[in-house]
Parts: C-alpha cells; structure tokens; sequence
C-alpha cells in the first residue's frame, strides 16, 4: 500500500482514538518511569538524571516552535511531560528527602511523601493560572466556557497571530496534570474529605462522565494535532477515574510492580510507541474520500 493509500485511512475516529490513547497510556508509563529512575535506573542519581531529562524536555519544546503543526503539538506533549516527570516531580522528591516526610496512609496505596510536599504548591497553582486565564489568545475550552459563563470579556484575539504551538502544548500538558494532582490530593487528605468521603466517589463518577462527554466530542475530530491537544485534558480526566480506583485497591498500581507485571508493562510501553508512530505518520490535512 502506497503512502497516499495508507493514509485516507486517517479519519475520525482513528485521530481522537490515537490521541487519546497516547495521552492515556502515557500517564502509567510516566508512573513506571519515575519508579524505574529512583529504583532500577538511577539510584541514588536520580535527581541528576531528572535535571538532565528536564533539559531534554526543554530541548523538545524549543525544537518544536518553528515546526509543522503534528510535530510542534507532539513535540509539546513530549516535552511538558518530560519537564512534569523530571525537574517538578523530582523537585517535590528533593524537597520530601531533605524535609525527611513521610508516607501518608490515605486509601488502600499509600500517598508518597512527595505528593504531600507537592500540595504546596497549590497557591503557586492559581497565582500563575491567573495569566493564562486572563489572556485574551487563549483557546483553552475550558477557560473561554468560563468566560462566557461568567461575563467576562477578556478582549478580542489579535487575528493571524502565529502562535508558538510547541510552547502552548506544553504548557497545557504542565498545568492539566498539575491541576488534577492537586484536586486528587485534597480529596484524598482525610483532613478534608478522605478516600471513602461522598466527594471522592462523586468526583469518580464525574471524572467518568466528563471523559465521556469529552471523548464523545473528540470522537469527531479528522486531523491528529487538534485531536491531541483536546486528548490532553480528556485522557488525564479519564485516567483520574483509574487513580481513584487504585487508592480504594479495585486495581493493582502495576507501574510500581515491574517484576510482577512485567508483561502488561511491556505491552502498553510498546502499544504506546505504536500509537506514537501512527500519529507521527498522520497526514497534516484533512483526508475526504471521494468516491470515483
């Protein structure tokens, strides 16, 4: 099959299916990587190979200004998700070692001692989110809805202004994870509500309905880039309904496990690289079947 013929198969809904799975098994794999760096990798560097990781991240992010729209979004999402895992979740490690914090017994998992430290930093959190939700370019769904709830005029967006899409992805892919950690960590402090308090299980019912609604709306979606940028918030929505049912031991944390699910491991990293490579080869168009 010529290339050309390989990709009119690129139609909704294989975009949002790729996207979405790309996001969404990211988010186990990040969980294993960070466990293999600390455990198997890097033990004892760990924070040394975070650095370099973060610069790689950064590296991405930088490559992907001046790119084509499918490699800048790639190149964001690659890139925000290195800069996560490596310099702001190690950085919350660093801090949890020297503070010497301990575990939290929150749910049938433990909360580990840098997830107590990260809950700091929810007040830097909405301080920042201030900018990018007064800016007036933003295209965050989520923001723009709040806006017209709201009233708010923000002011007009200045037309053919190029955006730094790389940047923007990533920045998206930072601030989603960051948000969620910190509604999961609130939840699950038994100082507020706890893991088997009515609003945990009503968040876990509402993250499952709100993937849903999401996925429904991505469902449609016939180019790869703006599906992953809407996969981003959908698939982390989605996955907060498989943090939930970890911490009340209805599934096993197999990312933390290697040696036990080594197998089903192995499958979502190299399903993962398959997806990845599908979206890498996704047109950069719209494909319309036109019947002969």
């Amino acid at each position: 099959m010529d290339n050309a013929g390989f990709k009119r198969y690129y139609q909704a809904p294989v975009p949002a299916i790729i996207a979405v799975l790309i996001v969404y098994f990211w988010q186990g794999m990040g969980h294993f990587v960070m466990y293999m760096m600390q455990h198997v990798w890097f033990p004892g560097r760990d924070l040394l190979a975070a650095s370099i990781i973060g610069v790689v991240g950064m590296w991405m992010i930088w490559a992907g200004r001046d790119a084509s729209e499918n490699k800048a979004t790639l190149l964001g999402f690659a890139g925000g998700s290195l800069v996560w895992l490596s310099w702001i979740e190690f950085s919350f490690v660093w801090v949890a070692r020297e503070l010497e914090v301990e575990p939290a017994a929150w749910g049938a998992k433990p909360t580990l001692p840098e997830y107590r430290v990260m809950l700091s930093s929810v007040g830097v959190m909405f301080a920042t989110l201030i900018f990018f939700f007064f800016n007036r370019e933003t295209r965050c769904n989520a923001f723009m809805w709040l806006h017209r709830t709201l009233g708010m005029k923000v002011g007009e967006k200045a037309s053919g202004q190029a955006r730094n899409l790389a940047s923007i992805v990533a920045m998206e892919t930072i601030y989603v994870t960051w948000f969620f950690y910190m509604y999961l960590l609130v939840i699950y402090n038994p100082d507020l509500f706890g893991t088997d308090h009515w609003v945990t299980m009503a968040s876990c019912a509402m993250f499952a309905i709100w993937a849903a609604y999401l996925v429904q709306r991505l469902w449609w979606y016939q180019r790869m880039a703006p599906a992953l940028r809407y996969a981003i918030p959908t698939a982390i929505i989605a996955w907060n309904v498989n943090e939930i049912l970890e911490k009340w031991g209805h599934l096993a944390e197999i990312w933390v496990m290697p040696q036990k699910y080594a197998l089903e491991i192995g499958l979502v990293a190299a399903a993962l690289v398959l997806v990845v490579v599908l979206a890498v080869l996704s047109p950069a168009r719209r494909i319309v079947d036109r019947a002969e």
